[in-house]
């Protein structure tokens, strides 16, 4: 429900004022939302945090501050060097000695920083950091990881200054001595030996338990509920608990009453539990299309492509905002994913080379040469193919496409992911393939605790990138592909490929939602993806690329003004 800023100088020197913090504030504040909630401030010697408003959801202790929800004990979350609580949250610490940042064991959110020889600064934006450093180093491996995965990659930010804070992570700076100090933990499975029913038995009670004792009993946070496995199984923790949340659902007018959808099958659980479900539209914008991926941009800093369910604007998640809603419990998981060949597994994450798709020339044109793929996300020895699967899941999935598209929301709310707490994690870490394939056990135990109510078969909203073939997009994409950022970010060739690539499209397509909704109920799901794995995983198309060149266009003019935040004040002043 807000972004958080630190800055730290070195002992003697003078921290930035609050007037520049609230302006950097300001500035990353959605355009929907500015002016209407007061940002949290405090200053210290040397060093102030300020978080951004609506911040009713945040823990903040003098220049500390835990957003996102904690999964049991947490009474020493503020405190440097303790050890770091369980739940999923970003994580900033301060004594006026030591500062830490902490990410969580899934590393549901992310943390960005800086270090110079004169600063310290730290935000969930990537945006806040490049008001600080006024001035923008434009990353051209960020770039390569945005037109061929949609995201950042595993470790770039759009500034080659900034950094990610890696996931399971406890970076410490001694400000007497100016260091940094970064500790990781690795993603490791174990495979060990257990029945199915001890398991079961296990997984429900640690799931379970870390539903329950998730920090977010309270009116202010609801729970998105769909006609799925994830959802349905936060109701059913929560059923008598004492805790009965608010629920919402979101998707076309036209979906609601449609059988076998989630909005339909939605709101007949909340029947079942007796619990509030509001629906609310996320129509399309008739706003230009600019207008509206600037919106989406500006929200999250450019970590992912993902501008399907933010059509609207934002514009629900805004509303939530001013109703008070502090933040959603999400059931998002990691319990397992399908069989597939190893390089299908890479590219079902999104972790995909530009010069697997455009060859190694011009690939290193837009790149500098800089886009590699990391050791770590490559098969180890000995590795199943189960398990490589999955651990990309923890290393890829959760803290990259997931983590950025909390990045969309928390602006406006709080995230709450209790599915993914290190409790539940380290169990599935230690599970067998066989009870991980394709979310074997987790599924099992989610029927066993179901009502008897069916399955969704098709989201509220199934139509995902169709508007990429409406007209005013299209023009919008070829508009921004003549440019001056595109022209002189691209290689002619490949940027002329693009514009005949949009041109040649003779229309909007159909919905092919009704089609797969009847794919679903006639074809079994292990059929359907072990079709999707013959041959050669398919990367993306030359009008994805254009989309997110489109996307990294207008970022970069967001980018620019950051830049440029701290100028008229601070002319002719010292610095902070």
């Amino acid at each position: 429900m807000s972004n958080l800023i630190y800055t730290c100088r070195p002992h003697g020197l003078a921290g930035f004022s609050g007037e520049t913090l609230a302006r950097v504030a300001d500035r990353i504040t959605p355009a929907l939302l500015r002016g209407e909630f007061p940002h949290h401030l405090h200053l210290g010697p040397g060093e102030g945090l300020c978080v951004t408003g609506p911040h009713g959801a945040v823990q903040t202790e003098g220049a500390s501050a835990c957003l996102g929800a904690l999964v049991g004990d947490g009474e020493a979350w503020a405190r440097p060097g303790s050890p770091l609580p369980d739940g999923t949250y970003a994580l900033v610490r301060a004594d006026g000695h030591l500062t830490e940042l902490c990410s969580d064991y899934a590393g549901t959110r992310t943390l960005w920083y800086a270090f110079t020889e004169r600063e310290f600064l730290a935000s969930t934006s990537q945006r806040a950091l490049i008001c600080l450093l006024r001035g923008l180093s434009f990353n051209r491996s960020a770039f390569a990881w945005f037109l061929s995965s949609g995201s950042l990659g595993p470790s770039d930010s759009w500034d080659t200054r900034i950094r990610r804070l890696p996931r399971g992570a406890r970076l410490t700076l001694d400000r007497g001595a100016w260091t940094l100090d970064l500790h990781t933990s690795p993603v490791v499975f174990q495979n060990l030996s257990m029945s199915r029913a001890e398991a079961l038995e296990n997984l429900g009670s640690l799931v379970g338990g870390a539903i329950r004792n998730c920090h977010t009993r309270s009116p202010r946070w609801v729970v998105p509920l769909s006609g799925g496995y994830d959802s349905r199984m936060v109701l059913a923790a929560l059923e008598g608990s004492g805790f009965r949340p608010r629920t919402v659902t979101w998707g076309l007018a036209s979906t609601r009453l449609q059988r076998g959808n989630d909005a339909f099958v939605a709101e007949k659980l909340a029947r079942h539990y007796g619990l509030v479900n509001d629906y609310f539209l996320t129509e399309r914008s008739g706003a230009p299309p600019a207008e509206v991926v600037d919106a989406f941009m500006a929200a999250h800093g450019g970590t992912t492509e993902a501008l399907f369910p933010y059509l609207d604007g934002l514009r629900m998640w805004a509303g939530l905002a001013r109703e008070g809603v502090g933040g959603i419990i999400r059931g998002d998981e990691g319990f397992g994913t399908i069989s597939r060949p190893e390089t299908h597994h890479r590219y079902a994450q999104d972790m995909v080379l530009l010069s697997e798709i455009l060859g190694e020339e011009t690939a290193g044109l837009i790149s500098d040469g800089r886009q590699i793929l990391p050791d770590d996300l490559k098969r180890r020895p000995e590795e199943s193919l189960q398990t490589y699967g999955d651990r990309l899941i923890h290393t890829c999935f959760i803290p990259i496409s997931l983590a950025a598209l909390s990045d969309v929301k928390t602006p406006f709310v709080e995230v709450a992911n209790p599915m993914l707490a290190r409790t539940v994690m380290e169990f599935v870490r230690q599970l067998p393939d066989h009870l991980r394939v394709r979310r074997n056990l987790y599924e099992q135990l989610v029927r066993s605790l179901s009502p008897p109510i069916p399955f969704a078969t098709l989201a509220a909203d199934d139509s995902r990138n169709r508007y990429l073939h409406d007209e005013d997009y299209r023009s919008w994409m070829a508009g921004e592909l003549e440019g001056p950022a595109m022209t002189r970010l691209l290689p002619p060739p490949f940027r002329a490929s693009l514009v005949a690539a949009l041109r040649s499209d003779a229309g909007p397509l159909r919905s092919s939602a009704h089609a797969r909704a009847i794919l679903k109920r006639i074809v079994p799901a292990p059929l359907i993806s072990a079709i999707r794995t013959l041959g050669r995983p398919a990367g993306p198309t030359l009008r994805v690329m254009a989309f997110r060149c489109a996307l990294a266009s207008r970022l970069l003019g967001i980018l620019e003004q950051d830049a440029r935040t701290l100028e008229p004040a601070e002319a002719g002043t010292p610095a902070g």
